[in-house]
Formats: structure tokens, sequence, C-alpha cells
């Protein structure tokens, strides 16, 4: 049993000591929820999720990919601010230990997208990421490993994000 001064620490399969199966994967995805807490849940019916990101990926030819990404929350942002500080997205994505840019995270749209049933899905609270890029216990995250590649995956709508 965990002892922790936060009271949802129990409500978690997974955590810091605990990490689970998303610290086998690339970038170690369980380190971006809040104390690498995190519940693996399997969608028992078509789900709604959304995501900030780049304009264009239903309109611009060449900007496929800039719909979809792997970290979801379960209601619509409201603004690029909310994307920026409650779900903790960085402008600019740095290799801490090389200095080395990593990626940019463009937010000027929110898309809506449908997870199929059956698919395997990450949820817990958002990790802070340093700077004004705060995140927290109270803001939920969800993480779905390569959406892309997964059959029946439908990107429902794109929406201007100001």
């Amino acid at each position: 049993r965990i002892i922790s001064k936060y009271d949802d620490i129990a409500s978690y399969e997974f955590n810091s000591m605990n990490p689970g199966p998303l610290a086998e994967l690339r970038k170690q995805p369980n380190a971006n929820f809040y104390g690498g807490r995190y519940n693996v849940k399997v969608l028992d019916e078509d789900t709604m999720l959304y995501r900030g990101g780049q304009s264009g990926g239903l309109t611009v030819p060449g900007k496929e990919n800039s719909r979809f990404g792997q970290w979801f929350t379960a209601t619509p942002p409201e603004s690029v601010a909310k994307v920026r500080i409650d779900s903790a997205v960085k402008y600019q994505w740095i290799v801490p230990n090389t200095g080395v840019l990593d990626g940019k995270s463009v937010l000027d749209a929110v898309y809506q997208i449908k997870i199929p049933k059956g698919t395997t899905i990450y949820e817990g609270p958002v990790g802070y990421q340093g700077g004004h890029y705060l995140g927290g216990i109270n803001q939920y995250q969800i993480y779905v490993d390569k959406p892309w590649d997964i059959e029946g995956i439908q990107v429902i709508s794109e929406k201007s994000l100001k």
C-alpha cells in the first residue's frame, strides 16, 4: 500500500513507483502524467476525444498528420492558453540533456476525433512541464498510442482555436 499526501494516489493503477506499460514505450509517456499516475482502460464504446493542434489537417494537402497526436482530452479546449497551461503543452520541446529541439507544438485548431470501441487508452492527471505549463492533479488527459494506426479512427471536425 502506498501512502501519499495526495488523496487520489490509490485511485490509479500505475504511478512513479509502479510505472506500468507506458514506461516501455518510446519517450516513456508515463512521465507526462502527474506523478506517473494513470489507469488503463479499453473503450467499451466509440468515444469522442479532443486535441489542440495545427490547423489544416482536414483541408490542406500534406498536413494530414497535424490532426493526429497521442494526447487528448475528454472535452474540447476553450482556448490556446488553456491548452498551454492546463494540458501543459509547450511551444517547443527541448531534449533536457542535449538541448536539441525535439519538436514544436503549433496550436490554432481543435480536432474532434472518434476513437473506436476496443481501443486501449491511458488516462490520468496532466504532469507539470516546467514554467507556466502547469497541468496538475485536477487536469486530466488521455494518451492513445499511435492513433493514426488504429483501424476505424475518424476525425470528425477541425475548428479554429484562439
